[in-house]
Formats: C-alpha cells, structure tokens, sequence
C-alpha cells in the first residue's frame, strides 16, 4: 500500500468522513486512474464523479483550472455528505488500510520494520 493511502484513513488526515469510510469500507479495491479531479492524472476509488470525469466525451481543463471547477462540486458534496460526487483520492491498494488513528498506523509500521530486522 502506498504510505500515503494508509494515511487517508485516520481521522488526523483532513479527509471528509465519507472519505475515510470510502478508504475503510472496501470500496477502495475499485480505483481508476483520471485527469477530471485536477488536470492532472490521479487515482481515485471508482464512483459516480469518477466515472463521469472520465468518460471520453468529457473535456477537461488544464490544471489548475479543473481542481477549480471541482472545487465547487466538491465542496457541496462533501457537506450534503454525497460520497458520489467527492474526488476519493486513492492507491491501488487502499482497501488494506485498517487504522482510524496516525499514532496506530505509525506504531504498526514501526512495529513491522522492527519484526524485518529481527528476522536478519
């Protein structure tokens, strides 16, 4: 998993709550990759925005100017609580994340780089 997925889960992110429920519940073995967040190529865990973005028919904006324009249909989205119609930024591998807390993810990582180093 990529570090920075595992670390959309806590609640210490900055993530919505639709986020990290979307990180959390298993939604997340389903992303893709788009240009139709910012104008630049992200992945993110397949929904309706998701799929809509990336349909070959959509035009999108260079960067900054489509992380803008989404912008205006995330932001009400996301207090609509319309998991939908959020960016749901995403590894590959989200769906292994498992802690809600930075110091829990963080202590299992720590714990499993010491576990490596005894097994020399």
């Amino acid at each position: 998993m990529q570090i920075g997925t595992a670390f959309l889960a806590c609640e210490e992110s900055g993530t919505s709550p639709q986020h990290r429920e979307a990180v959390l519940s298993g939604k997340a073995g389903k992303t893709a990759r788009t240009r139709g967040f910012t104008g630049r190529l992200a992945r993110g865990i397949k929904n309706q925005l998701l799929d809509t973005m990336s349909a070959p028919d959509v035009e999108i904006l260079p960067y900054p100017l489509q992380r803008y324009l989404m912008q205006s249909v995330s932001g009400p989205a996301e207090k609509a609580c319309q998991p939908e119609r959020i960016p749901l930024w995403s590894g590959q591998s989200a769906n292994l994340a498992r802690h809600t807390k930075a110091t829990e993810l963080l202590d299992a990582l720590v714990s499993g780089v010491s576990a490596l180093g005894e097994g020399k």
